[in-house]
């Protein structure tokens, strides 16, 4: 058995997905492996690239099957390979340090019933999707969290922080959990590993739910990548964001549904892909779980007006607010539709994404004066320099914090 495993699941996205290999490989860590899960209509390049150019036994490839998987299915199917007692998931546009299972050793030993960790992500939009002016982020902290339980609850299950987005963060992608706890998981929940289409926060939902123990480091450890061709790029251009949402449903596996009948908020409202799928999953997993979110409906309110208000030009705006208030007028009756008012004026802020500096511990970079770094990977040794080093934190020279 070894230590920790990543797995990438791919589709049609090659390119990236062979440089993000690359640069795993790169590593001089021995104790983890990589399962690339292709889900591509061309096997061939993949295929190619593992036998004539990869020669490292820690990678291994699960070729197509004969019929394109959901993306939850090309999920699922990574676990019965899993060797690893600890496994994270990544985007095939993505990258992550292997260093990282260094900081799990550190804080198993601390805590034997740990069972998830997560760290802070960077962000990086791959140049052909920087359509209009792009910024990274690289949270530069480096102390660790033990999350209050119940607080991580409330902003999960209720949305209590009414922003547009719930709390995310602990589970399999982008972070470690124990392979004992995605077991159990399979066994609580519908004999799966990961069930509802929006798999990251379905996972999130599970696990915060069961796990015994987590701990959280500020310091980051991967790469949240954004090609042209990501869910991310969605938020560049409502066209890009329809087509995605488009191939989306045309792949989900046969009986499955983002969204339930008595939450009328679709992913296919214009500009709403991304925030409807999250509010659906959290909705979905209470509801059929009988897990307890008193409150969520109007923290959801809150949030979808804040939803709102990140639109980047006034169509988009309009375009939001729309959709918004007819899921309102039929969401339980209607009786939170007078609760829905987002100002009836917007004005996009006037440059947006144009100015380097640091605000609350994270660092934004233009990313139009990145020409020499071009990948996930690259721009992750470059913000290294601004990091923490791994040596330091593995160390535990900082105490934990409440």
């Amino acid at each position: 058995m070894v230590y920790f495993t990543i797995c990438i699941p791919t589709r049609n996205r090659q390119r990236y997905c062979i440089e993000a290999i690359k640069a795993i490989a790169e590593s001089e860590e021995t104790d983890f492996e990589v399962i690339v899960a292709d889900n591509s209509d061309e096997p061939a390049i993949l295929d190619d690239y593992f036998r004539t150019e990869l020669d490292d036994s820690r990678f291994r490839l699960l070729p197509p099957q004969a019929t394109v998987l959901s993306m939850v299915d090309n999920w699922e199917r990574t676990m019965p390979e899993v060797r690893g007692r600890w496994v994270c998931m990544i985007g095939d546009d993505d990258h992550i340090d292997a260093s990282v299972l260094q900081l799990i050793r550190r804080y198993e030993r601390e805590q034997p019933e740990l069972e998830v960790v997560a760290w802070s992500r960077i962000s990086y939009n791959w140049p052909d999707n920087r359509a209009i002016a792009t910024l990274a982020t690289i949270p530069l902290g480096h102390v660790t969290h033990i999350p209050d339980r119940k607080t991580v609850k409330d902003k999960l299950y209720r949305w209590s922080e009414r922003e547009s987005r719930p709390m995310g963060g602990f589970g399999i992608y982008h972070g470690a959990v124990r392979r004992s706890l995605m077991e159990r998981i399979k066994r609580r929940y519908s004999d799966r590993y990961f069930e509802h289409p929006t798999v990251d926060f379905d996972n999130t939902c599970k696990v915060v739910t069961e796990a015994k123990a987590m701990v959280f480091c500020q310091r980051p450890f991967s790469v949240l990548g954004a090609c042209v061709a990501s869910n991310s790029a969605s938020t560049q251009s409502f066209e890009t964001m329809q087509k995605l949402v488009d191939d989306f449903y045309r792949d989900l596996g046969n009986g499955q549904q983002i969204q339930e009948d008595d939450f009328p908020f679709s992913p296919k409202l214009p500009g709403l892909a991304i925030f409807s799928s999250i509010a659906a999953t959290t909705w979905w997993f209470c509801r059929k779980y009988g897990v307890d979110n008193a409150g969520f409906q109007e923290n959801f309110v809150h949030s979808a007006i804040k939803e709102c208000q990140t639109s980047r030009t006034v169509e988009d705006y309009k375009l939001k607010v729309q959709g918004l208030r007819l899921g309102f007028e039929a969401f339980e009756g209607g009786v939170w539709a007078s609760q829905f008012n987002p100002p009836e004026t917007f004005t996009p802020p006037p440059t947006e994404n144009q100015v380097c500096g640091v605000v609350k511990d994270t660092l934004y970079v233009r990313e139009a004066g990145l020409e020499k770094v071009t990948t996930p990977a690259e721009f992750y040794r470059f913000a290294e320099a601004l990091l923490m080093p791994v040596k330091h934190v593995v160390s535990a020279r900082k105490e934990f914090a409440a």
